[in-house]
């Protein structure tokens, strides 16, 4: 399997050589998105782990200058925590995942796993789309700050998704139920165990808040759609992961910032997908 890795930053480059080149991936290296668009354009790879803040041809552009050249390789974005909601748009453009900075070894390989699977399964497709906003009027957002336009308040029933990752699900007294994407489940092993946060405590929009243990050992982090505090938890999926699909909430949270996140995940018209 061969990564291309793209980062301003040399030390970048030899931190994730030295990881992946342990796995028995074979690593190259660019220093700039225009760099890596050349290099993908004569060679083939099979993920793309690309940073979403560089100089010149940042994350955003890099993803929409691979769709217009029709190069549909799992792309992988490595994020800082101001441009968390940034990355969130990218899921919407095309991107298979993002890794939160700083990451760890244990963070870093199950993302690629899952994107490898995804690709033979062929269950992601790139460009979702912003609903509102053109994908190139957020790729020339140098800033990071893409407008997005707000939805109309949620009633009981709507569904939403931070692709790739959780869906919510608005209920009538107000709370959220969370659940975890198809795409996800499909591209791990079986669960055998799952790792919720308890009753009252925080969640943040885009960061991991459930954990899945796979029959193989791995962990995998599955990334909250909505900030807010924890009031319910499944205790019959917790106990049972053997339940989990993809239409099972895993926690319920009340929500603490609902008009301004949820402009920021997809809204779903289809509540059974």
């Amino acid at each position: 399997m061969k990564i291309l890795v793209i980062d301003d930053e040399p030390i970048i480059h030899e931190s994730l050589r030295k990881v992946l080149s342990r796995e028995g991936f074979q690593v190259e290296t660019a220093l700039s998105g225009s760099e890596g668009l050349s290099l993908l354009s004569r060679q083939s790879y099979d993920v793309v782990i690309t940073d979403l803040m560089m100089p010149g041809m940042d994350g955003l552009e890099l993803l929409e200058e691979m769709q217009k050249a029709s190069l549909a390789i799992p792309t992988i974005m490595i994020t800082g925590y101001p441009t968390i909601r940034t990355a969130l748009l990218a899921l919407r453009l095309g991107a298979t995942d993002y890794i939160p900075k700083p990451f760890t070894r244990r963070e870093l390989l199950p993302p690629i796993w899952r994107a490898l699977r995804k690709n033979v399964q062929g269950s992601h497709t790139a460009g979702d789309g912003l609903e509102h906003t053109h994908p190139g009027s957020i790729a020339r957002e140098h800033t990071h700050r893409a407008a997005v336009s707000p939805f109309p308040p949620p009633t009981p029933g709507d569904r939403f998704r931070l692709l790739e990752h959780s869906w919510a699900v608005y209920q009538q007294n107000g709370t959220v139920s969370i659940g975890i994407e198809p795409s996800f489940l499909s591209s791990i092993e079986r669960v055998v165990s799952i790792h919720a946060p308890p009753e009252d405590d925080l969640v943040e929009q885009g960061f991991p808040g459930i954990t899945l243990v796979t029959a193989d050992g791995q962990e995998h982090a599955v990334f909250l759609p909505l900030s807010g505090r924890v009031v319910e938890r499944n205790k019959a999926v917790l106990a049972d992961p053997s339940r989990l699909d993809a239409l099972t909430w895993v926690v319920r949270i009340i929500p603490s910032l609902l008009k301004e996140e949820l402009p920021y995940l997809q809204r779903d018209p289809d509540p059974s997908r």
